[in-house]
């Protein structure tokens, strides 16, 4: 084998003047004294851009890439490093478990896509984290694979593919959250994996939703509430938009209608059950139905019967609200209107996460 020369200069310092000894007494001591020196330094290969013409070691071309000198070729050829590239495998579905000399990472790929990196923890794969790909929601893989993560940029969120369906990385199945855009399909566009709440269920569309205070079914979590304040099981409805009052719900009160020194003869005063003085059809038999005060010398004193319109005077209504159904079928009373019940309420789109 052919020795190359090199700059290196052998230097040996001066044997002792009164040195004796034997021969190989002579060589350990010069050996002793010699040093091996460079006057430019030492190198073992050649970097730069430029290939050497001659055999003058490794050479890493440009600072990133390694060349040898082929004697077959008569110059710099690239290093093979095939044997070198155990470190991990790459492929589309898991290996095995690796055995005593086989890598320990594995680069999982879709097509052309590079997955994720995965490495073995001794015993099984897990994924190493890394920047899932991003772009537009056309630009979502078209055969991606489970868990597959990628950024949309139309929607500026993180989604994978899980279940056979793009969803949101956030949320849980059962997530309820609302979305402050006008359009439903705009909502659900921009949260794939989730459904509008009231898809299948009329009964909960336009309802506010309340904190439940125990389970639907059994007694796992069962919370005490507010005096005043019922339980209410989880999915459970109540409460109406509007409301009419029964005659309980109704304050007991009367009414001031003036001052008794100011009424005379024409001033009259009829007392009525009912809230509306116009040509009552009074029931019989019955109670006395009405009142009636006509000033001095008429007949005052109760009557039964049709009131009719009655003379200027004032009319009074009695401070119990009388049902429909408890008046006779000759009416003298009316239906209480239903007055609003809701609260000041904005509304949103509510989505649930599936």
């Amino acid at each position: 084998m052919a020795l190359n020369k090199t700059n290196l200069v052998i230097v040996s310092a001066p044997l002792p003047a009164d040195f004796e000894g034997t021969p190989q007494e002579l060589a350990e001591a010069m050996i002793e004294r010699m040093e091996i020196q460079s006057p430019i330094g030492t190198n073992f290969f050649i970097v730069g851009d430029v290939e050497p013409s001659s055999d003058q070691g490794p050479w890493l071309k440009n600072g990133d890439r390694w060349y040898v000198f082929s004697q077959t070729e008569g110059e710099y050829v690239p290093i093979n490093i095939d044997d070198s590239l155990s470190l991990f495998t790459v492929g589309e579905t898991f290996p095995g478990q690796p055995g005593v000399n086989d890598p320990l990472l594995f680069l999982r790929t879709s097509s052309t896509r590079g997955i994720g990196w995965y490495g073995w923890d001794g015993s099984s794969w897990r994924s190493i984290n890394d920047l899932p790909a991003s772009g537009t929601t056309a630009l979502r893989p078209a055969s991606p694979v489970e868990l597959e993560q990628y950024w949309d940029t139309d929607i500026n969120t993180l989604i994978h593919w899980e279940r056979g369906l793009w969803r949101t990385v956030s949320g849980t199945p059962g997530d309820v959250k609302f979305v402050a855009l006008g359009l439903l399909s705009a909502a659900l566009a921009a949260n794939p994996g989730w459904i509008y709440l009231g898809r299948d269920d009329q009964s909960v569309r336009g309802k506010v939703i309340g904190i439940a205070s125990e389970d639907r079914v059994g007694t796992e979590s069962v919370f005490a509430t507010d005096t005043g304040i019922s339980a209410r099981p989880s999915g459970s409805q109540d409460g109406e938009e509007t409301h009419i009052l029964a005659s309980d719900e109704i304050e007991q009160h009367t009414h001031l209608m003036g001052h008794a020194t100011l009424l005379n003869s024409d001033n009259n005063i009829q007392l009525h059950r009912v809230d509306d003085a116009e040509v009552l059809a009074i029931p019989a038999p019955g109670p006395f139905n009405y009142f009636e005060v006509r000033g001095e010398g008429s007949t005052n004193g109760t009557h039964t019967g049709t009131a009719g319109d009655g003379n200027a005077g004032t009319g009074l209504v009695t401070s119990k609200q009388l049902s429909k159904t408890a008046a006779p079928s000759t009416n003298y009373t009316e239906l209480a209107v239903a007055h609003n019940n809701m609260q000041p309420t904005v509304f949103f789109w509510a989505l649930v996460k599936v």
